[in-house]
């Protein structure tokens, strides 16, 4: 088991740190900051699209799927992986389709070039995020770990490669998409083979039924909380009009501790069905493992909010500067991410008023946004999102409270977060 979360934590290291080798090279190869602000401009179009549907059925198969019998997971797990496939061709075909009005409502100005390639990549990077799931619910871990790597390995090369020789974005990005189209290769030949030696039983809509029900309310969540995400680029394109050197220096210091998904998920795929199966002992493996995480997360961030003035142009270049009081105060983004009470409620079934408390999230942040902005500029958007997301866990954590009688007490172990956090503020002021 140890093996299986080590080989799922650094696929998703690999995926994020790919990203951030993008990140890294592009001011170096002598991009300019309005192309980078194209390539985040697709990044974030990405997450808009496919963020919040994603991240609840996601949620809701690793909750079903130990719930299934044995002998129907085979054939639910390809149809998990076929469904995701078929409604991303759906989804991104409508917005292929309905672009310019699309990239209008985001405020994102004319589509870069080669936007359609991104589409492209972006029809097999979403079932392949579900097939890494498989493959770790299978106890596949050294399948899991190469092809993760292996897709983040083909990102930054993809994109990468064709800079370094003078190519345009748009010749970069169709590179990305033939890579994608390898991928898709592997994945789809994985689905054939897997039909062909496994036997399935059961009949296709008492399997899907279960999982729709218990991911609806995960995804509307989920898509709030996108939605509260997605808002801040929205602003700031709203705030400067569209400036995409501006939206680059936003994007920059906007961006998530390294790593954080990567272990947050990794512990989340263990701790979620133990809460299903076995409550009590799920609770009790929540609050050690979210302890551990204290650790290694809150240890990470207080490294580099005391350091990040020493290497922050060394690696993002001068360019970026202005981008260096953004990120540390988004560093604190960390102290709602280590709070967990949306896995127990969704262990306990208790997901109906999730969207409820993310249009909650969702409106503070629009709030404070336009109370912030004009005083603090961006530093302003980022910390009205820092304080929505806060507010958001500590409300979910009191209805838990109230709905279950479970403490946060229960699965939170609050010495070690509250020194934590209180070192984290205190790095923050004296750096």
């Amino acid at each position: 088991m140890t093996t299986l979360i080590r080989a799922g934590q650094f696929a998703q290291a690999a995926r994020q740190g790919a990203i951030i080798l993008v990140a890294l090279a592009l001011p170096r190869l002598g991009v300019d900051r309005v192309l980078i602000g194209q390539w985040e401009t697709l990044l974030y179009l990405g997450y808009v699209l496919g963020f919040g549907w994603l991240t609840g059925l996601l949620q809701g198969y690793l909750v079903t799927i130990r719930l299934t019998r044995p002998a129907a997971a085979a054939l639910f797990s390809r149809l998990a992986i076929g469904g995701v496939g078929v409604f991303s061709a759906i989804l991104l075909a409508v917005a292929a389709v309905a672009h310019e009005p699309l990239f209008r409502l985001l405020r994102l100005g004319e589509a870069p070039p080669g936007w359609w390639y991104f589409f492209l990549f972006l029809l097999t990077q979403w079932p392949g995020l579900f097939f890494e799931q498989v493959l770790t619910i299978r106890g596949k871990a050294i399948a899991l770990a190469a092809f993760g790597g292996g897709s983040a390995l083909g990102l930054v090369a993809a994109l990468l490669v064709p800079l370094y020789y003078g190519f345009s974005l748009s010749d970069a990005l169709l590179v990305l998409a033939v890579f994608a189209g390898v991928k898709g290769l592997i994945v789809f030949g994985w689905l054939v083979a897997d039909a062909w030696g496994t036997k399935s039983a059961g009949q296709v809509s008492a399997i899907l039924r279960p999982w729709l029900a218990s991911s609806w309310p995960l995804m509307l969540y989920a898509s709030v909380g996108a939605l509260v995400t997605a808002f801040d680029p929205w602003f700031v394109n709203y705030w400067y009009a569209g400036d995409e050197a501006i939206f680059a220096t936003f994007r920059y210091g906007a961006r998530e501790l390294p790593l954080l998904a990567a272990f947050t998920n990794g512990a989340m795929v263990v701790v979620l069905p133990r809460l299903t199966e076995e409550p009590s002992a799920g609770l009790d493996l929540l609050k050690a493992s979210s302890r551990r995480l204290f650790h290694w997360i809150f240890g990470g961030a207080i490294l580099l909010m005391a350091t990040a003035g020493w290497w922050w142009t060394v690696a993002f270049t001068e360019m970026f500067a202005e981008s260096l009081p953004l990120f540390q105060a988004y560093l604190f983004v960390v102290a709602s991410r280590l709070l967990f009470p949306v896995p127990v409620l969704t262990a306990f079934g208790h997901t109906r008023l999730l969207m409820v408390f993310g249009g909650l999230e969702l409106l503070i942040n629009i709030v404070l946004s336009i109370l912030l902005a004009p005083y603090f500029g961006l530093l302003g958007i980022i910390w009205a999102t820092v304080i929505a997301y806060l507010v958001d866990k500590l409300c979910l954590m009191a209805y838990l409270k109230y709905r279950t009688g479970i403490a946060p007490a229960r699965y939170t172990d609050f010495r070690w977060y509250g020194a934590y956090l209180l070192l984290l503020t205190l790095t923050y002021f004296l750096c």
